[in-house]
């Protein structure tokens, strides 16, 4: 599935199976990795995308 949205004001489009969660999107397929996973349950705020 192609998903598209704006990144750091950028139009960005990715091909990805529609349960991939967002932060693994931003990370592993556009390669920005300055997002952390930490906590595993969205309790530290690593994770956070505004």
């Amino acid at each position: 599935m192609t998903i598209k949205f704006k990144l750091n004001d950028q139009d960005i489009q990715a091909d990805v199976e529609p349960s991939t969660p967002l932060l693994w999107v931003i990370r592993d397929t556009l390669g920005m990795t300055g997002t952390k996973f930490r906590c595993g349950i969205a309790q530290c705020g690593a994770c956070t995308v505004h």
